[in-house]
Parts: C-alpha cells; structure tokens; sequence
C-alpha cells in the first residue's frame, strides 16, 4: 500500500482543566472505552472532552493503525478508542478486522459507548449497532452504553416520552440493558463526563469486572469464519445463523 494513505485514525492527546499534566502518556489508563456509533450526534473540536478534535477523514482508506486516545477525566486517566462513523466507511473488510483485532489484544476494553443524537435515531444508527455485533460478537452487548447527545438542555425532558413511542428506540435500548446517558453533543460539560465514568464503573462492576478481552474476539471472529465456510460449502445459499446478526 502507498505510504502517503497510511492513516492514523486517532491521535495521542489530552483535554481536561489539568491538561498541563505530561505524565499522563506514561500513565496506565484507569479505563479503556470504544467510542462508536455517528458522527453527526458529535460536535468535535479542543472542548470535547471525551474525543477532542475531529480526526482526518479515512473514506475510502485502507486503516494501518487506531492510535488510542489518551484522556484525563476527574483526574482519571481515560484511554479512548475513537471508531465513531468507522462503520460508515467503505474499507476493506479483511484490513478493519485486522486492525481491531490487534486493538483488542493490546487492550482490555471496559465499555463501549455507542453515540446516537438523541431525538434522531437513524438507519445508519441501526446498521452502526448491527456492525458492532457482528464485528465483536453477541457478548459485546453487555459491555454497551447508549450515548444520547443533544443540543438544547430541554430535549432531555422528552427522552422517557420518546422510549414509550419509538418501538425501534426502545429494543435499542432493551439490548443494551436499558444503559444509558446524556450529554452535550460538544461534550464540554465536566459534571457530564463525571457521570459518564461513574456510569461506566458501575457497568464494569455489573460486569464483575470482567474486560472485553482478545478471547471473546477471537471467539467471534472463529465463529463468523465457520459461518461463511458453511455457507460457501451450501453453494452461496443463505444459512440460518445461530447468533442471529440482524437486530432489526
């Protein structure tokens, strides 16, 4: 492949009132989360907490590397994963499984947040949750946490009316757990991202603080390759999947 498409999708950076604070490269991260999901319910930029500033567009790019974002949050060190819209973008399948596989075994992921603007649910959100699972595998659902972001504080007060109307908003939720929390799309809102990590370790606790380790990767990953081999041996011919990838 030609260096000059070689693409860092990430970056190394820090954004916090103690953003002064240079050891935090050299400071094992305290939690370890995939950020997913649309880009769109995401205001990037130096203010946002969680993922900072928009990384480069990747469209039609070959990934070579996911460089973790470093992160410090109520003085807790925050290694971020950033594959928000990374489900949106036509990459080679075999190069993607590749890469997060190689992610996955160089980290134990506490959660995985899935970014969804709050009022808004798309198909693009229901392919996004469909893609997690495929690529991560069934068992990643008890590690996922709905992230509703919104724009005007009193779009918050119809979230609840909003579950009870949308079937669809609803088994999105229902198989994450019924996890989920709200915040700013800028996500510049430090009591926000306060309770984002608390929700976060109380979901790792829930989890009785078990990782989503290599081990159920590679799980998967053996699983989606036995499948395609029945379904090459059964000439092409749709085969009923176990798992059952389609949510929807």
């Amino acid at each position: 492949m030609d260096a000059s498409l070689e693409t860092d999708y990430g970056a190394l950076e820090q954004c916090d009132s103690d953003s002064s604070d240079k050891s935090i490269e050299m400071t094992k991260p305290e939690l370890t989360i995939v950020s997913t999901g649309n880009c769109a319910a995401i205001q990037f930029g130096y203010g946002n907490i969680l993922l900072g500033e928009k990384q480069p567009n990747i469209k039609n790019l070959e990934i070579r590397t996911i460089v973790p974002l470093q992160r410090k949050i109520s003085e807790r060190h925050i290694s971020v994963i950033n594959m928000t819209g990374l489900h949106e973008n036509e990459l080679n399948l075999d190069s993607a499984n590749h890469v997060i596989g190689q992610l996955v075994n160089e980290n134990e992921i506490h959660a995985f947040i899935f970014v969804v603007r709050l009022g808004q649910l798309t198909d693009a959100d229901k392919m996004g949750l469909e893609w997690l699972q495929r690529v991560f595998g069934d068992k990643v659902l008890q590690f996922v946490m709905i992230l509703f972001t919104y724009e005007r504080e009193e779009e918050c007060d119809t979230i609840k009316d909003d579950m009870k109307k949308n079937s669809v908003l609803e088994q999105l939720l229902e198989k994450c757990g019924g996890r989920y929390h709200t915040c700013n799309k800028t996500m510049n809102n430090q009591s926000e991202m306060r309770e984002l990590m608390k929700k976060i370790d109380h979901l790792f606790n829930e989890n009785k603080q078990q990782h989503y380790t290599v081990e159920i990767y590679n799980t998967t990953i053996k699983q989606g390759e036995e499948l395609k081999n029945i379904t090459c041996q059964s000439g092409g011919q749709k085969v009923y999947d176990p798992e059952g990838w389609d949510l929807w």
